[in-house]
């Protein structure tokens, strides 16, 4: 099940996470510019958060069906990590994708997000996703707003300051257009 492709997009393919993938999971957030815009609830700072983490994701796709997933290239090389993550303070479903820097700039995450929203709308019953983005990541912000997110309201996450954004549903957003 572990290597069975949860989506695929043209130069990447998501799978749920497996507990040998705690190395990756790490060396990818060892890089302070990885955990720059992160909320906190989201920077793994240790090996020992990158576990818990890890069990996090692998428990929360369990229970389900969705969680953050390991992204690859297609050769296999590990890219970072996308998928849905639940916003503690409001039990909301965000949005989330961490990628290596050097493959930052390059579409990646455009292509992952576009993907992973439909993916998000055709296997769940939710009525809207969010996206948090931190304040002065205008590049992220420019990407969530080019797939459909719009600003719901700016809030401070521990002492940090994001935009929450979010995309209706397509069946929420045909109601509310009526």
């Amino acid at each position: 099940m572990a290597d069975t492709a949860i989506l695929e997009t043209p130069r990447l393919r998501l799978a749920a996470f497996t507990p040998a993938d705690v190395g990756d999971l790490h060396t990818l957030h060892s890089d302070e510019n990885v955990n720059r815009f992160l909320a906190s609830h989201e920077a793994i700072r240790s090996r020992e958060d990158a576990e818990q983490h890890l069990r996090d994701y692998i428990e929360g796709q369990d229970h389900r069906g969705f969680s953050q997933w390991k992204a690859t290239l297609r050769d296999g090389g590990f890219a970072g990590r996308a998928g849905f993550s639940v916003f503690p303070e409001t039990s909301e479903v965000a949005l989330s994708i961490c990628l290596k820097p050097q493959f930052w700039g390059k579409g990646y995450a455009s292509e992952l997000a576009g993907a992973l929203v439909t993916w998000f709308f055709e296997r769940t019953y939710f009525t809207h996703l969010i996206a948090f983005v931190a304040a002065g990541n205008d590049p992220a912000r420019r990407m969530v707003e080019s797939i459909g997110f719009s600003i719901r309201q700016r809030m401070v996450i521990d002492g940090n300051v994001f935009d929450c954004l979010q995309v209706l549903s397509p069946a929420l957003a045909r109601y509310a257009r009526a």
